[in-house]
């Protein structure tokens, strides 16, 4: 190899793999620094690409997680209201019953009545009950909820579907004793009957077997999201992340290998220089 004092290939050579040695040692850096695999985009476009996706789905699974458990807390209103409306027409029913008592006078009978007045439009009242806003019975009542990241696209739950309500057409009371005019407490005897209160009871209690049902699926459909969102975010992790004991051990490399290509670029810039002096004397 010819000696020249222009041009020095040996420096050049120290001095690439000082250049490659020092790249790799940034994006070392910035790996571990920011814990992210992909630190530069063109480190793994396709797998970038991809991940970024996931990270999507990753927050519409939380969203949805979200949407449910406001679904399973506007059921649960319901269920309070489907409660108290058991208890009033229970009491309904208790009225109906002591009113059969001989000894009663129609005084007595007048009282119950009043009683049976107030309770009646407090289960009237309780039709009209709402969550936030929305109607929880009546024709304004039915709900979509989706149950996936996919949204609209996904699968879904309706329910109360048709106009569910306390004393709508569907209840003996609203059809018959509900609405009618009673003026004293004798003809409150004589238009109820009991099997106006069994039957009351009996469709409140299938509409609260039929919110448990819906609560039960919500719960089932928010364990599902739950699991989906935990193995997407693992599924993405594997893409982006760094594994940080990898990373280390290929950090301490790019380093050694950085120090002794900047060692030997010294040496090569010295190996001319030294030669040259001894050839001039």
């Amino acid at each position: 190899m010819p000696l020249s004092i222009t041009t020095n290939p040996a420096a050049g050579t120290a001095a690439r793999a000082l250049e490659i040695a020092n790249g790799k040692l940034t994006d070392s850096l910035k790996r571990l620094s920011t814990g992210k695999r992909i630190a530069n985009p063109y480190d793994d476009a396709g797998g970038e690409a991809v991940q970024l996706k996931m990270g999507a789905a990753v927050t519409r699974y939380g969203t949805t997680k979200k949407n449910l458990q406001n679904a399973i807390s506007y059921l649960q209103v319901q269920d309070g209201v489907l409660q108290s409306a058991v208890s009033i027409v229970s009491r309904m029913a208790d009225l109906r019953t002591m009113a059969d008592d001989v000894s009663k006078s129609s005084e007595d009978l007048d009282n119950y009545y009043q009683e049976f007045t107030v309770l009646r439009t407090q289960l009237t009242n309780l039709n009209s009950e709402e969550f936030n806003g929305s109607a929880i019975f009546g024709t304004g009542a039915s709900r979509t909820v989706y149950t996936s990241e996919q949204g609209s696209a996904g699968p879904q739950v309706n329910f109360y579907t048709g106009g569910a309500s306390i004393t709508g057409g569907s209840y003996a009371l609203a059809s018959t004793g509900e609405t009618a005019t009673v003026t004293n407490g004798n003809s409150f005897v004589a238009t109820f009957a009991t099997t106006d209160f069994t039957n009351d009871l009996q469709k409140l209690a299938n509409f609260r077997a039929q919110n448990g049902a819906y609560q039960s699926v919500m719960n089932f459909a928010y364990d599902n999201a739950s699991i989906g969102k935990t193995n997407l975010e693992a599924a993405r992790s594997r893409i982006a992340d760094v594994d940080i004991a990898e990373e280390s051990g290929a950090f301490a490399s790019n380093q050694i290998l950085a120090q002794a290509a900047s060692s030997m670029l010294a040496q090569a810039n010295n190996i001319n220089r030294s030669t040259l002096l001894t050839l001039l004397g």
